[in-house]
């Protein structure tokens, strides 16, 4: 299990001020079409919707255009390999493709990814794929601000599915490689 940084952890809490009817996984686990599994840092299950929120606890200044994105280092602009935006999209994807096949008659677009920076000192973000956000409030006000979508059975089902699939995956025995015999040396017993 990785630590979780001061931002991902002030992300939780708010969180918690969520209705009661409202499912929170912190770090939840989701199967991929690899049939592996990838993390999700806070996947939030309400009546207005499935929440699959990346929380990126980056600190400077960063910009993003077509989810290609850059850091300011000193007067320059360095590209960053890993691109947030596009992992929240392939999690986006996944997570639909796994539920819509799991439970029926689920709406169309009620899956979001957005991504969070929670500390960054600057963010400049052009036509990326998932929504990105410089701080919880702009977070929160998204996830408020979109129109009820699923009902108390719909949240329900879906949050089982979630749960049962993390039980499934940490209770399952991982094979182990057997261990080499080792060359034990005999020796000859003297009396």
């Amino acid at each position: 299990m990785r630590g979780k940084g001061k931002g991902e952890w002030s992300v939780a809490l708010i969180l918690q001020s969520f209705p009661d009817t409202w499912v929170i996984f912190n770090n939840a686990l989701i199967p991929t079409n690899s049939g592996s599994l990838t993390e999700i840092d806070h996947l939030i299950i309400g009546d207005q919707g499935i929440f699959l929120v990346e929380v990126k606890t980056w600190k400077g200044s960063f910009t993003a255009y077509k989810d290609k994105w850059k850091r300011r280092e000193g007067n320059n602009w360095v590209e960053v390999s890993n691109s947030p935006t596009s992992q929240s999209m392939y999690h986006q994807k996944m997570f639909q493709q796994w539920i819509t096949a799991l439970i029926p008659n689920l709406p169309d677009a009620f899956v979001f990814a957005p991504v969070v920076f929670p500390i960054a000192k600057w963010i400049g973000i052009n036509n990326c794929s998932v929504p990105v956000f410089q701080g919880i409030p702009a977070l929160l006000q998204m996830i408020v601000s979109c129109p009820n979508c699923l009902t108390a059975t719909q949240v329900q089902a879906i949050a089982q599915a979630v749960a049962e699939l993390k039980l499934v995956e940490n209770t399952k025995p991982i094979p182990q490689p057997i261990p080499k015999p080792k060359l034990v040396k005999r020796q000859n017993p003297t009396s």
